[in-house]
């Protein structure tokens, strides 16, 4: 490991000679007392996964309850805008997020986003419960935790790096992926009978309640284990170009990110606009879509399992090929029968699964710990300006061709753009 103040070699070949102050390009975490234990012995990271997906129920409990409260008290267009009003903060600060998350203390940031966000909740079910309702107070609360979201989600994805060795990464990714699913999926039907029973703001105190609950975790239980190397104070502009000259200069991390970020533009669609329109159109009404869903969410919890147990030479590789085959199970949703639908919807899970274990434990390794936070915010912010894009895209070719036609074309435009990735040597190379 060559020291910051020395001349460093980029993955280009040029030496550049490095900033004093700066961090080398290639630093990795160093630790901070013994070695982590094995990790079916990590009670820490245990509670972590726990406390997450803790987190993750009660946002869905909330989800759910909003929804239903906007379309029931609001216009449809302004349910529009309040179910849409944390995306647009989330994506303005998203790159601030991610220079904030490489240069200061990971659990302070996550702390303090945590215990605002549930401040925010928890004003909203006061305010809620005085008869101060509508548009304006949603309005006011998506905001807000949309701006606390994008400050803190990059900070969110380096924790993990700080917490268990590198080869443990795919596994701890596996097992988060597995709790937010199964939180999902019992969340979205607790926060509809949360809703009916306590109304809005019982929904907004469960939300709050996880919030304060994972924000109690990092804070008394999580402590990181390896020290981060960490971004000069420069100006906010510097640190992004210099994490946009980072991916310039290494493939393997430019390719990744690309290929993360493109992924979701072609299975987003088909899963959030797609299968409801395939549904509708066979007229096999609303229990099937919810089939559907279920379906791929057991898939998916099945393919993260299946991604945790294998260990693959190449993972990155592998878990592109794996989208190659969930891009043609794409395209077999648009078919029109109820057995097709669910084994489609059952294997694109599974691939999504497996594929997002192995690409992530890849991800988390291979993008330089200096630079993880600003990485991810690019990530992030990729998949926050596309997949809205695609949605529309996909229906509007649907309208125009059928429901089968834009199946097949988002599916196979996936499995091209997988078989491309997946045959980088850039991606190839990382294991």
């Amino acid at each position: 490991m060559s020291d910051a103040s020395e001349v460093t070699t980029t993955t280009s070949g040029l030496a550049t000679t490095a900033d004093p102050a700066a961090p080398s390009p290639h630093a990795e975490p160093t630790l901070r007392g013994a070695e982590p234990p094995g990790l079916t012995r990590d009670r820490m990271v245990h509670t972590w996964v726990a406390a997450m997906a803790l987190s993750w129920f009660g946002d869905a409990v909330w989800t759910v309850a909003l929804a239903w409260t906007a379309v029931h008290t609001l216009s449809p267009a302004m349910a529009g805008v309040v179910l849409g009003a944390e995306t647009l903060p989330q994506a303005v600060f998203v790159l601030v997020g991610g220079v904030i998350a490489d240069r200061w203390d990971t659990r302070r940031i996550l702390v303090t986003g945590r215990l605002f966000q549930g401040a925010v909740l928890l004003g909203g079910a006061a305010a809620w419960g005085s008869g101060v309702r509508g548009a304006p107070l949603l309005l006011t609360m998506g905001v807000l935790l949309g701006t606390a979201t994008g400050l803190t989600l990059p900070a969110g994805a380096t924790l993990a790096r700080q917490l268990v060795r590198p080869a443990d990464l795919a596994t701890v990714s596996g097992w988060n992926q597995i709790g937010g699913r199964v939180a999902r999926l019992l969340g979205a039907p607790a926060g509809g009978l949360a809703v009916a029973a306590v109304g809005p703001a019982g929904a907004m105190l469960a939300d709050a309640v996880t919030f304060v609950a994972i924000a109690g975790v990092l804070a008394l239980v999580v402590r990181p284990r390896y020290r981060m190397p960490r971004a000069p104070h420069a100006s906010w502009a510097a640190s992004l170009r210099d994490g946009a000259a980072y991916l310039r200069r290494d493939e393997s991390a430019r390719l990744l990110v690309l290929g993360l970020a493109a992924l979701n533009v072609f299975v987003s669609p088909v899963i959030a606009l797609g299968i409801a329109l395939r549904v509708s159109e066979s007229g096999w009404g609303p229990a099937w879509l919810g089939a559907a869903e279920a379906a791929f969410a057991l898939g998916a919890i099945a393919g993260s399992v299946v991604g945790i147990r294998r260990r693959v030479g190449r993972p990155a590789q592998a878990g592109f090929a794996v989208l190659v085959a969930q891009g043609l199970c794409i395209a077999a949703t648009g078919i029109g029968s109820r057995i097709i639908l669910l084994a489609a919807m059952t294997l694109v899970g599974v691939a999504a699964g497996a594929a997002s274990v192995w690409l992530s434990g890849t991800y988390q390794r291979t993008i330089a710990p200096s630079h993880l936070g600003r990485v991810s915010s690019v990530s992030t912010l990729g998949d926050m300006a596309l997949v809205p894009l695609a949605i529309p895209a996909f229906g509007a070719l649907a309208t125009a061709t059928s429901v089968l036609t834009a199946a097949v074309v988002y599916g196979a435009a996936m499995a091209v753009l997988c078989l491309w990735f997946a045959t980088r040597p850039g991606i190839a190379r990382l294991r």
